[in-house]
């Protein structure tokens, strides 16, 4: 998540570490009433990567972010995964996955794939990931 959105919703974070979550593949199987378009999931997936910063939050942050991710409303719920950091620590994390997921990808728009893509490189994650992020509008589509 790009910085300026944590400090917008999660007044206590602290960024830890870029972070790989295995086993989980970045789709867009939820229909955005925020964005009116597709949003981005995390998907169990042999063998995918997916990418993301790591934060340290309190729980104040964790109730902020549900909000944020429309939790009580059946949009996102949260999962608590183990992600790795560059330095080969695993940490327990948690991350939020659609509830109700499409039966197909949805193209989101060009404005969220460019929030997706200023995070990654804020938080300095792989450049193959940011190019991935960077390549979202060719593979799918934007509205």
């Amino acid at each position: 998540m790009a910085s300026d959105i944590m400090e917008d919703w999660c007044a206590d974070h602290q960024f830890v570490a870029p972070a790989r979550l295995d086993g989980f593949a970045l789709l867009f199987l939820r229909r955005s009433t925020r964005w009116k378009a597709g949003a981005a999931d995390v998907v169990d997936a042999d063998g995918a990567a997916t990418w993301g910063a790591l934060y340290a939050v309190s729980a104040a942050d964790l109730g902020a972010l549900d909000a944020k991710e429309f939790a009580a409303g059946g949009g996102y719920r949260r999962r608590t995964v183990e992600v790795e950091t560059d330095d080969g620590a695993r940490h327990t994390a948690v991350t939020y996955e659609v509830v109700s997921k499409e039966p197909r990808e949805l193209a989101p728009r060009l404005e969220y794939v460019e929030l997706l893509v200023r995070g990654a490189r804020e938080r300095a994650l792989p450049q193959e990931w940011v190019a991935l992020l960077e390549g979202l509008p060719a593979r799918l589509g934007t509205v």
